[in-house]
């Protein structure tokens, strides 16, 4: 994450990124930000979990990244500054919200999960992806993460209801 967007949800400056996707859910008020990640995460549909691994083939033939298996394949609990989630890298970590990063030499992802009360009972979590891409095999990568993303972060949303 540069210096410049430490306190952001952003990768970058709106004006650098290849990518942005906002997206919200109504919550119950018990529900933290690792939590509401673990819930999200938990059990990836088939088609997922495909997509995952068709990424993992592609992306390691053409573009020697390494494969990240989908979701599911770390501990969620308890979670850190520093330590890895699946295949994000926690970069910032609260009650109210959980920043994930992953960065490679194609592009740099920042998924930003942030909190906020909405009712006596229920609080609203915001998802804000953006990404920043390097080359033109990113670019390329991010062509089907694009027009994907949103249906499988309303998905996961859909979890937490």
């Amino acid at each position: 994450m540069n210096i410049e967007n430490r306190k952001s949800r952003l990768v970058a400056p709106v004006k650098e990124l290849n990518f942005l996707h906002e997206d919200t859910q109504i919550i119950n008020k018990n529900i933290s930000a690792i939590q509401a990640y673990s819930m999200m995460t938990h059990k990836s549909s088939a088609w997922l979990n495909t997509a995952f691994k068709i990424r993992d083939f592609l992306s390691y033939r053409l573009g020697g990244v390494k494969p990240i298996k989908g979701f599911g394949s770390s501990t969620i609990h308890p979670a850190k500054l520093n330590d890895k989630l699946d295949f994000f890298d926690v970069v910032k970590i609260s009650d109210n919200e959980l920043f994930l990063q992953s960065t490679d030499k194609h592009l740099s992802v920042l998924v930003a999960m942030q909190i906020n009360a909405c009712t006596e009972y229920k609080n609203e979590i915001k998802i804000t992806t953006s990404v920043v891409t390097y080359n033109f095999f990113g670019k390329i990568y991010m062509l089907p993460v694009s027009i994907a993303h949103g249906r499988i972060i309303r998905n996961m949303l859909k979890k937490l209801a």
